[in-house]
């Protein structure tokens, strides 16, 4: 779809619009095997990496054939492309989905309230960012989005998840749904806006700490993402088609979504300190100063975005992003971790990546997985795949 044809009237319309296909799978599970049999779905879904069949109805099977049928044959070279790109910034990237992409969405006043009501980030922050950080590995990892990949298993079962929550609170009698309002919960324009934290955010990220990309990477970045957004339910029309589009969509949900909410505030708060749990406290102070450093600047129609969303102001830790924008400035990135500015941001990011290894996911669930190969190029420390390994057995025992 032409971008311009996104006009508000048509991005209302897709606030209405929901994921049929999903949504009458769980539709179909609710009314057949009620609470219990979705309950023991999501256990599924949650519990194993593969999705068994011998444990799920037919139609959920027939599901997760479809949704890996409408995904049309990918041009390898462009999908390696930007896996390749994951290779070489992986750790940099999941800082940014932590610190930029994850609290800008929190700044969408009415997609919001689906997670806050959800409660997922509050009470289990690990969990939340967990499952967003998985996904990103499983898609952007080399195999991922094969037929049989993870990334495709992760994003189709990411689907089903979005349609039961849906469900539930669409159904939810005691705190009845302001359609009119907030749009259907998990709608299409919603759908797209996360969509684009993955597949445009990122990209912006990346240059604000000032790794240049060639247009062939970034564009090679966001094919991945389109085929993503085909699997997880995304109208056609929602998905761009080049980073043209990506940008202007991004900014167009910006400026129709971006305000106050007291959600959203009390969202970011409970993701900086959830962060703070990863960090050292020495660098407690790190994640607010990179939601500054991020939503500080003057990328949405003037508004101060961390502000907007009452981050704690930040410690001396600010100097370190700043720093690293002010050296790259200085010397070109070469992506070989050469430079002072290249290795005071990889020392950031990965202190994070090897955090998360090390802490439970929580529940009766498989441990947050990185492949091998990518924590050797990424060089995460000794002993931390062992503890990974450990876990991942401590669980199977249970």
């Amino acid at each position: 779809m032409p971008p311009s044809l996104w006009t508000q009237d048509f991005m209302d319309d897709m606030r209405t619009k929901m994921d049929p296909l999903a949504d009458a799978v769980i539709e179909r599970l609710f009314t057949e095997h009620q609470v219990d049999g979705v309950n023991r779905l999501m256990r599924t879904l949650v519990e194993n990496d593969d999705l068994p069949s011998e444990k799920l109805p037919p139609y959920v099977v027939e599901y997760l054939l479809q949704t890996q049928a409408d995904v049309p044959r990918l041009d390898a070279g462009k999908l390696r492309q930007g896996q390749e790109l994951f290779e070489l910034f992986g750790p940099e990237v999941m800082l940014i989905l932590g610190f930029y992409s994850l609290p800008a969405s929190y700044a969408a006043r009415k997609g919001v309230q689906v997670l806050h009501r959800t409660g997922f980030l509050q009470k289990r922050f690990i969990r939340r960012v967990f499952e967003t950080a998985q996904m990103v590995v499983d898609v952007m990892s080399e195999g991922g989005m094969e037929p049989d990949g993870r990334g495709v298993r992760t994003t189709q079962k990411v689907r089903l998840m979005h349609a039961a929550i849906r469900y539930l609170i669409r159904h939810d009698p005691n705190k009845p749904w302001d359609a009119r309002e907030l749009g259907e919960p998990i709608n299409q324009e919603d759908l797209a806006g996360t969509l684009m934290t993955f597949g445009f955010v990122v990209l912006e990220g990346m240059r604000a700490l000032r790794i240049d990309l060639t247009p062939a990477q970034q564009e090679a970045w966001l094919y991945v993402w389109q085929a993503v957004g085909r699997i997880i339910g995304v109208d056609e029309r929602l998905i761009p088609s080049n980073m043209a589009e990506a940008r202007e969509l991004t900014f167009l949900i910006r400026k129709r979504q971006v305000a106050y909410s007291k959600e959203g505030v009390a969202m970011t708060a409970a993701l900086i300190e959830g962060f703070q749990q990863l960090t050292p406290g020495l660098l407690d102070g790190l994640p607010a100063s990179m939601v500054h450093f991020f939503l500080d600047q003057d990328q949405w129609q003037g508004i101060n975005v961390a502000n907007l969303l009452e981050v704690p102001r930040p410690d001396w830790t600010v100097i370190i992003p700043h720093a690293i924008r002010g050296l790259s400035e200085v010397v070109d990135w070469v992506g070989d971790n050469t430079f002072v500015a290249a290795k005071l941001l990889r020392y950031v990011s990965k202190d994070i990546v090897e955090g998360m290894l090390l802490v439970q996911r929580g529940g009766q669930r498989t441990p947050f997985f990185i492949p091998d190969h990518l924590q050797d190029l990424w060089r995460l420390k000794p002993g931390t795949r062992s503890a990974d390994r450990q876990l991942a057995s401590n669980q199977k025992v249970a």
